[in-house]
């Protein structure tokens, strides 16, 4: 899927640690793998759970950094369609655009509080920025009701559904626990996908969608707890 379109993509980085399951996998299945298998963008992603003075979650902030490639590829395609006089107006009018195309799709974030699904959060304060040749989309994502992790653990899932772009938490401080009193545990948990899952997707070229499922079998899950 494309963030300029109804369908999905994201941006590039070196990630070898974080996706040394999934290489093996393909150099184990695939000698000789496509040259365009998916995922084809890629996304250093870092969140932070915002507490409140209850020790409630109430929002959740991301921060997608894009890969270098498909930055280019992103500000060719909607600057066209850009307002603003200035380039710091040009990129919040792309932003604003992104996330209105990714509202149908819960913003790519899947959030549970214990076994209920939360789909009612807002995003909010979309914004665009260009870090050297690389693209910064920053938003929050504000729940109706503060969510207690003392009561239920919230656990959360960031991914593309298509698997067109793949999103991983940045190694170096990609959560953050904003609030949160020395109670709270946070756990990640490493996708370890079905290796025929890792063929399927590397049999998919740039031009095919993915299945509408395949994303979460390559999302990294988190899970926020707290005692009282």
């Amino acid at each position: 899927m494309d963030l300029h379109t109804h369908t999905a993509s994201t941006g590039q980085c070196t990630r070898p640690l974080r996706r040394a399951v999934a290489l093996a996998l393909l150099l184990t299945l695939l000698w000789a793998a496509p040259a365009h298998s998916h995922p084809h963008a890629w996304i250093d992603l870092q969140v932070s759970a915002v507490f409140n003075d209850e020790g409630h979650i109430t929002q959740l902030r991301q921060a997608w950094l894009m890969d270098p490639f498909y930055s280019t590829f992103l500000l060719d395609d909607m600057a066209q369609d850009a307002s603003g006089d200035t380039q710091e107006e040009q990129l919040d009018s792309i932003a604003r655009q992104i996330i209105k195309n990714l509202r149908d799709y819960h913003y790519f974030t899947e959030i549970h509080h214990g076994d209920t699904a939360i789909q009612d959060a807002r995003a909010e304060n979309p914004r665009l920025v260009q870090k050297q040749r690389r693209l910064e989309l920053s938003f929050t994502l504000s729940f109706e009701q503060p969510l207690d992790p003392a009561d239920a653990p919230l656990k959360y899932a960031v991914f593309d559904p298509t698997y067109f772009i793949e999103i991983l938490h940045a190694e170096s401080g990609g959560i953050h626990l904003e609030g949160g009193s020395e109670r709270c545990d946070m756990d990640l948990r490493i996708p370890r996908p079905d290796p025929a899952m890792v063929a399927r997707a590397a049999m998919l070229d740039f031009d095919q969608q993915g299945d509408p499922n395949m994303g979460k079998h390559f999302a990294e899950r988190v899970t926020i707890e707290c005692s009282r």
